[in-house]
C-alpha cells in the first residue's frame, strides 16, 4: 500500500512539474506582433510632397495647414456609405469559378459594374483573427485561433487596438450596425447601434442561422441614418463543415447568398439616385462582398493550403473603377480572378482612403492600386505618401535601427538615399532597405510635384508601390516579443519532468533499459522508433506529413514480429488491414482529397448505398461484440441489459447520422421505407438520439457496476471485466460523434485486435522483463505487442482524416444533442470526436493487458505494477515529445513556417499531453479501476461485516 500511495505522489508531481513548464514555456512562445499604441488622427496625416515643394519651407507646419490638409482628405472620401457582406468561408471559386452558383454576383463582374480580387488570407484561417486582419490591416497572433473558440473570451477584444471601425465612426462621424456572426460584438464591443448576433458554433444549423440575418437587410437598410452596415452569413461555412464543398446543399446556399447581393445592390443604388437627385454632392455607398477565410475539400478550414486561403473580395459602387465588359459568359469567364491576388489585410487601408479617414495604426497592408487608378495624379500620390508614410511608422516601432525620416531633406535632395535613388546595396529586407525605399518613394514624389507631368507620376507611384509591398511582406512575417527568458524556464522544468518520468519508468521495472546478468540490454525496435521520431519533428514538412511516421511504423513492426515469428498468418492478416485503414482517408498538406482514398469514394452519389451499407454493418458488429461478451456470463441478467444498451446506443448513433444527412431518400423505393421504418425506433428528434446515446453510455456503467455486484469476481478478474466492457461500450458514443464513412474503420479495429495472439500465446507481449531469452538478438528486434498497440494508437488519429493542421479538427459533430452553445461541453465533443480513434486503442491497450493479467493469474499487486509502468512509459513519452517539440520551437521561432506548421503542432502537443494523455490516460484510468477494485472489495467484505 505504502510502495503505491509513493508511486501515484511521485507521479502527481511530475505531472504538476511539466504543467508549470509548458505554462512557462507557452507563456513566452505564441508570438505576438508589437502593436503601436493608441488610435490615428488627423493629425497625424503627412503634408503633401507638393505643398513642401511649393512652399519650400520646413516639413513641420501649424496646426492651421495641418487642419488645412485634414479638410482636403476628407473632401477626397469618394463614398459616404458603406455595406460590407461577410459570407463565411466563401471560397474564391464559389464566385469566380466554373462552377458557381452566384449569377448575380458573376453577372456584376462580368459586365464591368463591379471588381473582383482572390484576397489571399494567412494562417491561421479562423474567422477572429480574419475578421482582425480585415479591420485592422494586421497579421493576429496564432492565439486568436484558440480564442476564436472561446465566446465568452473578451481577451481578444479590439476596443484599445486600432481599427477602421473605430476610425469610420469617430472621425467618419458614421452610425454602425451589425447583424449575425456574433463574433464582431466579441471583438467591438459597444461599437455598434444596432445588433443581431448569431451563434458562430452551432454548426449544425445552415437555415436560420442565415434566416435571421436575411430578415434584416431590407428594414435595416431602409432606415435612415446608418454609415456602415455589416451582415456576416455563417451557413455556407456550416454545410462545409457538415458535408463538404461538394455537398448537394452548397449550390442551394450559394444562390441564396447570391440572392441576398442582389437585394442589397438593388436597395442602394435606388438610394443613391434618390440621394443624389435631392444633393448632387451626395457621395454614393460602397458594397463590398467578401469571405473571410476558405475551406479545403473535407469543408474544414485553420491552415495555410491554397484553398483555405483563398477568399473572395469584390467591390460595388457608382464609382468604382470599371473593370471591361466581358461577351463571354461562359462558365470559365472570371477564371482570371482565380489568380488576380490581393492580401486580406490590404481591404483596410484601401477602405480608410476611400471614406477619408486615417489608416489604422498598426496596419501592414497596402491601398489596392486598382481602386485609385482614376484619381487626377496629384491626389492619387497625396494618398500614396499617407500610407507608405503610415506603413513607415509600423517599420520604425519594430526596428529601433530605422531613423525618422524628414519629408522636406528628402523633398530637397539632402537625404542620403534620395539622392542615390537605388537600394540594391543594401541587404535585403533590411530595415536600412525600408528606409531607403521610402526615401526614394517620397524623392520621386516631390520630382513628381517639380515637374507635373504623367511620366514622373507614374515613377513616383510605382516607388511608392516598391516601398509598401515589401514592407508589407517584411511586416506580415515579422513576429516579436518572445519572452526567451521564460521559455528557457519552462524548458528546463520540462527536461527536469523527462528526467523524472524516466527514473518512475525504469523504476517500475519497464525501461528501455534492461538489466541482464549486470550487462545493459537496449530493446532496438522501441529505441530507435523513439529516436527517429524525435529527429522527424525537426522537419517541418516531416510535421505536416507525420502520419506517414506512424503508417510506417506500424507496418514495419508488424514486419519484424513476423520475421522472428509472431505468428505468419495472424500478422499478414492485421498487416492487410492496417493497409485498409491506411487508404481511408488522405491526410496531411501534399495528398489530402487526392481521389484515391476510400473516403471519397463512399461519399459518391452513386455509392450512398454502400456507405449506408458499411455504416450499418459496423452498428450490428458493435452490437454483435456486446452479445458475444455478454450473453453467456454467469450472472445473465445485469450483463444483458448492459448488452441491450450497447446495441440500443449503435443504432441510435446510426440513426442520427442517416436523419442528418436524409439518406432514407436516397436509397430507392425499398431501402426508404425500410429506412423509415428503422429509423422510426430512434427518438424523433435528431437531438434526442445523440442525447439518447448519451443516457445509454451512462446506464452502461450503472449496469456494468451492478454486473460487479453482482458477480463477487477477484480484482484482477473485475479490472479484466470493466475494461473489456468499456471498450466496446463506449463504441457507439465514438460512432455518434464520428462521420458516417469512417464508421468502418472501427470495425476494422475490432478486426485488428482480435488478430492479435490471445495474451497468454504471446511470449512478447507487454514488455522486455517478460522475455525469457533477452540476451538472444532476434528476441531484441522483436517489439512489444504494447509498442505495436501504442503506434496504432497514433496512427489511428490520422487514419481518421486528422493531421497537425487547425483545418483538420472536425466540428460537424462536436454539437451532436447540443442545444444551445457551452464551450465546456462542445470542447469536451471536440476533443472526443477527433481523438476517438486514438481513445478507442488506449481502451484496446488496457483490456490487452488485463486480459493477459486475468488469462495468467496475475495477482492485483503484480497487475498494479504492470499498469503502473505502463502509465510511466505513456508520461515519458510525451514528457520527451513535448520536451522535443518545445526545444524545436525554440530554435525554429524565425522561421517562415512558426505560424502555419510548428504552432499548431505545439497546440496539438499540449492537446495529447493534457486532455488525453494526462486526463483520460492517466486520472481517468486510476480513478475508473480503483473505484471498480474498491467496489469488488466492499463486496467481498460485506458478508462477513453483516456475519
Amino acid at each position: 500500500m505504502q510502495g503505491r500511495w509513493q508511486y501515484l505522489t511521485v507521479l502527481a508531481a511530475l505531472l504538476v512539474m511539466e504543467l508549470v513548464g509548458l505554462g512557462l514555456f507557452s507563456k513566452g512562445f505564441f508570438p505576438y506582433k508589437k502593436n503601436i499604441p493608441g488610435f490615428a488622427s488627423p493629425t497625424d496625416q503627412p503634408v503633401d510632397i507638393r505643398r513642401i515643394v511649393q512652399k519650400g519651407t520646413a516639413g513641420s507646419v501649424d496646426m492651421a495647414q495641418i487642419e488645412k490638409e485634414t479638410e482636403t482628405q476628407a473632401a477626397a472620401a469618394r463614398y459616404g456609405r458603406l455595406v460590407v457582406m461577410v459570407v463565411d468561408a466563401l471560397r474564391n471559386d464559389f464566385v469566380f469559378g466554373n462552377e458557381s452558383a452566384m449569377a448575380y454576383t458573376r453577372s456584376l463582374l462580368q459586365t464591368g459594374q463591379a471588381v473582383g480580387f482572390t484576397a489571399r488570407a494567412q494562417a491561421p484561417t479562423v474567422t477572429l483573427p480574419r475578421i482582425k486582419a480585415l479591420m485592422t490591416g494586421t497579421v493576429p497572433g496564432f492565439l486568436d485561433a484558440v480564442l476564436n473558440i472561446a465566446e465568452s473570451d473578451s481577451s481578444a477584444s479590439l476596443l484599445h487596438q486600432d481599427n477602421l471601425l473605430w476610425q469610420l465612426k469617430t472621425h467618419g462621424d458614421k452610425r454602425i450596425n451589425m447583424f449575425g456572426d456574433d463574433t464582431w460584438l466579441r471583438l467591438f464591443p459597444g461599437l455598434f447601434s444596432r445588433t443581431v448576433g448569431t451563434s458562430s458554433f452551432m454548426v449544425t444549423d445552415t437555415v436560420e442561422v442565415d434566416a435571421n440575418v436575411t430578415r434584416n437587410v431590407r428594414p435595416e437598410l431602409e432606415r435612415d441614418g446608418w454609415g456602415v452596415t455589416v451582415f456576416h452569413y455563417l451557413g455556407l461555412d456550416h454545410i462545409g463543415h457538415l458535408a463538404g464543398p461538394r455537398s448537394a446543399l452548397m449550390a442551394p446556399k450559394q444562390r441564396e447568398m447570391d440572392a441576398v447581393v442582389e437585394d442589397i445592390h438593388d436597395i442602394i443604388w435606388q438610394q443613391d439616385a434618390q440621394r443624389q437627385e435631392l444633393d448632387p454632392a451626395a457621395k454614393p455607398t460602397l458594397f463590398v462582398l467578401m469571405g473571410d477565410h476558405g475551406m479545403n475539400d473535407l469543408g474544414n478550414h485553420g491552415g495555410n493550403s491554397q484553398l483555405e486561403t483563398s477568399t473572395v473580395l469584390v467591390f460595388v459602387g457608382q464609382d468604382v473603377v470599371r473593370g471591361a465588359a466581358q461577351d463571354d459568359s461562359s462558365p470559365n469567364a472570371l477564371s482570371a480572378l482565380l489568380t488576380k491576388e490581393v492580401a486580406q489585410v490590404d481591404l483596410a487601408p484601401t477602405l480608410a482612403l476611400l471614406f477619408g479617414v486615417p489608416i489604422p495604426k498598426n496596419n501592414v497592408g497596402v491601398p489596392l492600386r486598382e481602386l485609385f487608378a482614376e484619381r487626377a495624379d496629384a491626389e492619387r500620390l497625396h494618398l500614396l505618401q499617407t500610407a507608405a508614410t503610415q506603413l513607415f511608422g509600423v517599420v520604425r516601432a519594430n526596428d529601433a535601427a530605422v531613423a525618422a525620416v524628414d519629408a522636406f531633406e528628402v523633398a530637397q535632395g539632402r537625404s542620403q538615399y534620395a539622392v542615390a535613388r537605388v537600394c540594391t546595396h543594401l541587404a535585403a529586407d533590411s530595415g536600412s532597405t525600408l528606409q531607403c525605399l521610402f526615401e526614394v518613394a517620397l524623392a520621386a514624389h516631390a520630382q513628381a510635384a517639380r515637374r507635373g507631368d504623367g511620366e514622373a507620376s507614374d515613377a513616383a507611384e510605382h516607388a511608392y508601390y516598391a516601398f509598401m509591398d515589401q514592407a508589407s511582406a517584411h511586416l506580415s512575417q515579422a513576429f516579436s516579443g518572445y519572452n526567451i527568458p521564460s521559455m528557457g524556464a519552462g524548458l528546463v522544468v520540462l527536461g527536469l519532468a523527462v528526467v523524472g518520468f524516466a527514473g518512475l519508468y525504469q523504476g517500475a521495472g519497464a525501461g528501455l533499459i534492461h538489466m541482464k546478468s549486470q550487462r545493459p540490454v537496449v530493446h532496438v525496435t522501441a529505441a530507435s522508433l523513439w529516436i527517429t521520431y524525435l529527429v522527424a519533428i525537426v522537419s517541418s514538412s516531416l510535421v505536416e506529413e507525420e502520419h506517414q511516421f506512424w503508417y510506417f511504423w506500424v507496418q514495419t513492426l508488424f514486419a519484424l514480429r513476423l520475421a522472428t515469428g509472431g505468428g505468419v498468418w495472424r500478422t499478414l492478416a492485421q498487416m492487410s488491414v492496417f493497409r485498409a485503414v491506411r487508404a481511408w482517408n488522405q491526410t496531411g498538406q501534399q495528398w489530402i482529397g487526392e481521389p484515391a482514398d476510400v473516403r471519397q469514394l463512399l461519399s459518391a452519389p452513386q455509392h450512398v448505398h454502400l456507405l449506408w451499407a458499411l455504416a450499418a454493418t459496423t452498428a450490428v458488429l458493435v452490437g454483435a461484440s456486446a452479445f458475444h461478451r455478454s450473453w453467456h456470463r454467469r450472472v445473465a441478467l445485469w450483463p444483458r441489459v448492459w448488452c441491450v444498451l450497447v446495441g440500443y446506443g449503435s443504432f441510435c448513433a446510426l440513426a442520427y447520422h442517416v436523419e442528418r444527412a436524409h439518406a432514407c431518400q436516397s436509397l430507392g423505393v425499398v431501402g426508404s421505407r425500410l429506412c423509415v421504418a428503422a429509423c422510426s425506433l430512434a427518438p424523433a428528434d435528431v437531438g434526442r438520439m445523440a442525447q439518447t446515446v448519451y443516457l445509454t453510455t451512462l446506464l452502461q456503467i450503472v449496469a456494468g457496476c451492478m454486473a460487479i455486484y453482482k458477480a463477487r469476481s477477484d480484482a484482477v478478474t473485475t479490472v479484466y471485466m470493466v475494461a473489456g466492457d468499456a471498450l466496446v461500450g463506449i463504441m457507439p458514443l465514438l460512432l455518434l460523434l464520428s462521420r458516417p464513412h469512417n464508421f468502418p474503420l472501427f470495425a476494422l479495429f475490432l478486426a485488428m485486435r482480435a488478430l492479435f495472439l490471445p495474451p497468454s500465446q504471446d511470449t512478447a507481449a507487454h514488455g522486455l522483463q517478460d522475455t525469457t531469452a533477452l540476451h538472444q538478438q532476434h528476441m531484441l528486434l522483436r517489439p512489444p505487442r504494447m509498442l505495436i498497440l501504442f503506434s496504432l494508437m497514433h496512427a489511428s488519429f490520422f487514419a481518421l482524416g486528422n493531421s497537425n493542421s487547425l483545418a483538420s479538427l472536425d466540428l460537424s459533430n462536436a454539437y451532436a444533442g447540443v442545444s444551445q452553445y457551452s464551450e465546456a461541453a462542445v470542447g469536451l465533443l471536440l476533443f472526443v470526436a477527433n481523438w476517438a480513434a486514438p481513445l478507442w486503442w488506449a481502451l484496446a491497450t488496457l483490456a490487452d493487458v488485463t486480459a493477459q493479467a486475468q488469462a495468467s493469474s496475475m495477482s492485483a499487486r503484480a497487475l498494479a505494477r504492470r499498469l503502473a509502468g505502463l502509465a510511466a512509459a505513456a508520461q515519458l513519452w510525451q514528457a520527451t515529445v513535448l520536451l522535443a517539440i518545445s526545444v524545436v520551437a525554440t530554435l525554429m521561432r524565425t522561421h517562415p513556417f512558426m505560424l502555419s506548421v510548428f504552432s499548431p503542432r505545439y497546440l496539438y502537443q499540449i492537446a495529447w499531453f493534457v486532455p488525453f494523455y494526462l486526463i483520460c490516460g492517466t486520472l481517468a484510468p486510476i480513478l475508473w479501476l480503483s473505484t471498480a477494485v474498491t467496489l469488488t472489495t466492499c463486496m467481498h467484505n460485506l458478508p462477513s461485516a453483516l456475519s
